[in-house]
């Protein structure tokens, strides 16, 4: 059968769209392949199809729990449920081992796994039992420290795929610059790689940055969602509690449901907001990068993000979620100053001190339990000794991956499992410090670009083509973007004079009555209402400004404090915890 037939008989396709074709035929004859086309280009099909037309077992490594259950539920859908299986840390331990023995004994011909299960000496003797063809890299940027979204896990994944005999290795993405193209290639060593790029450009996708201030911006995004043919739509927010906030805001806003998406909530809440979703049951979802990843909801009209992402990468693969069945779509950035500060601040909060790998690895070492090394913790226990986040615990176990000092295994997100491989020393310490540096570099140079996409005065889809090294002159379907045509930019209703004279007044009569004086933040928990223990204690929530502002939200309360102190109407102390001081009202 070859590939036009199968691609009918199986998928009911008339067709391959731009590059799927290519990528096909070189999974069939063995050859490696580097696949970089954009979001909803049809990528999963380039590795679908050679997998159900061959013999022998294709194995996808996804990051993307979402992503794996969707393709296997979506194949199932067609009639291929008992050739796909899938193997995480979410599912029951039976169903991976049943999983894995049926990929041994040959029954499946797609097998999805996490890219962590790779550390396990117990699932790699496992699979290699199975006749290997086809080793797919999804989301292949995450092997590069120069991408958006790098993760350690991906080390592995070039000795396995030969250490498991796989005839052939694909490496797909849909964002990857040539920098960072040319990294995965030497990462995942392909040997002579047959290079399948589509080009970048989403003609069915409008691009527009807007500038409000802090106060305007939820006021605009309901603007921007109150167009005809603006839903469904993705908002983008910073932050889990910008996320819940905004979702209330933005509710009493479009007179409509609004549900808020992120890693805070519980699971099964998680999946009702996704599933509603995707059922067209609710038309807006207000997330953080949380949500998205891997979904495939086609008709998504509108992607707004409240604030500027970490790099422009990030940023075109969430407003790539707009459009992919085509039809005209917009993307939406709001940007202020304030963005670029945070981003600033992150950058800076999370280099690493040097001495840190070090004090990791003796911590790792006391928490061994054999003679094998082998060490289990919990995550957050090891981020509290070490006095590091989240994200700088995940880094610094990367560092000492790469640098060969452990080797991580399987492991619920809640903790850190693996094995002491050598002894943390000179050279260790040398290799860990450079990779730190080579990861503020990376940083520093996706602060630059975003920000100069923000900043740009030329057009927008021009400057992220070129981003992406694609040369192509942008064609645009619809409106191409704000600096090609202004008028698509939206414009927030003018708010009431009262209503922002009376949130002046309101923080004012905080500044002036509040007894113990409190800060910026302080102050707009009390505008907002909140009940902490804090407030409770101190009986700030018998300032007459007490919740005097339910509906808006905290970070607007914040920037418009923050504006009244630029404008010299409101005053703060020095020290390392300022409070606020305003003028004493005085009589005509």
């Amino acid at each position: 059968m070859d590939l036009e037939a199968a691609l009918r008989e199986y998928f009911g396709f008339p067709g391959f769209r731009a590059g799927q074709r290519e990528a096909s035929a070189a999974a069939l004859s063995g050859r490696d392949a580097l696949v970089v086309m954009p979001t909803g280009s049809g990528k999963s099909l380039c590795y679908q199809l050679p997998a159900l037309m061959g013999d022998d077992l294709t194995i996808v490594v996804s990051p993307l729990v979402s992503l794996m259950q969707d393709q296997v539920e979506a194949l199932a859908a067609r009639g291929f449920g008992e050739r796909v299986a899938l193997v995480n840390s979410q599912q029951e331990k039976t169903a991976n081992e049943q999983a894995l023995a049926r990929a041994a004994r040959g029954e499946l011909r797609l097998l999805y796994v996490a890219p962590e299960r790779f550390s396990s000496p117990r699932f790699v003797a496992g699979i290699r039992e199975a006749e290997v063809g086809l080793f797919v890299v999804d989301e292949a940027h995450c092997v590069s420290q120069w991408g958006h979204d790098f993760r350690p896990d991906y080390f592995r994944l070039a000795d396995a795929a030969r250490y498991l005999g796989a005839r052939s290795l694909l490496a797909s993405t849909a964002t990857a610059t040539p920098r960072v193209a040319a990294d995965i290639e030497a990462r995942l060593a392909l040997r002579d790689p047959v290079r399948v790029t589509t080009g970048f450009d989403r003609p069915n996708l409008s691009f527009a940055v807007a500038r409000p201030a802090g106060h305007e911006k939820a006021r605009l995004i309901a603007a921007e969602l109150s167009r005809d043919r603006a839903l469904p739509a993705i908002v983008y927010a910073g932050t889990r509690a910008g996320s819940e906030e905004l979702a209330q805001e933005l509710a009493g806003a479009l007179g409509e449901e609004v549900l808020p998406y992120h890693a805070g909530l519980e699971r099964e809440r998680r999946a009702a907001v996704q599933r509603r979703f995707l059922a067209d049951e609710v038309a807006v979802v207000v997330a953080t990068n949380a949500f998205g990843m891997g979904v495939d909801k086609p008709n998504v009209r509108t992607v707004v993000h409240a604030s500027v992402p970490g790099s422009l990468e990030a940023y075109y693969q969430e407003a790539g979620r707009a459009g992919r069945d085509g039809e005209l779509s917009r993307a939406l950035l709001l940007a202020e100053n304030r963005d670029k500060a945070l981003h600033v601040h992150f950058i800076r909060r999370d280099e690493l001190d040097e001495r840190l790998p070090g004090r990791l690895a003796e911590r790792l070492a006391d928490a061994s339990v054999d003679l094998e090394g082998r060490y289990g913790v919990a995550a957050d226990e090891l981020a509290r000794d070490l006095k590091v986040n989240a994200d700088q615990l995940r880094a610094l176990l990367g560092h000492l991956a790469r640098a060969g000092v452990v080797e991580p295994a399987p492991s619920p997100p809640d903790r850190v499992a693996g094995r002491l491989a050598r002894r943390f020393d000179s050279r260790a310490a040398a290799q860990c410090h450079a990779l730190a540096a080579e990861g503020t570099r990376a940083r520093w140079r996706q602060y630059r670009e975003i920000w100069g996409y923000v900043e740009t005065g030329s057009c927008r889809r021009s400057a992220i083509l070129r981003h992406f090294g694609d040369r192509a002159s942008p064609e645009a379907e619809g409106a191409c973007c704000d600096s090609c045509d202004p008028a698509i930019v939206p414009s927030a209703p003018a708010s009431e004079p009262a209503e922002l004279s009376d949130l002046d007044e309101a923080i004012l009569s905080v500044a002036r009555g509040a007894r113990p004086a409190v800060g910026r933040t302080t102050c707009a928990e009390i505008l907002h209402g909140a009940r902490t223990k804090k407030i409770e204690r101190n009986s700030y929530d018998g300032l007459p400004a007490y919740a005097v502002s339910p509906r808006r939200r905290r970070a607007d309360i914040l920037t418009r404090i923050d504006e009244l102190i630029e404008e010299g109407r409101l005053g703060t102390t020095g020290g390392a915890y300022p409070v606020l001081r305003a003028p004493v009202a005085t009589a005509g």
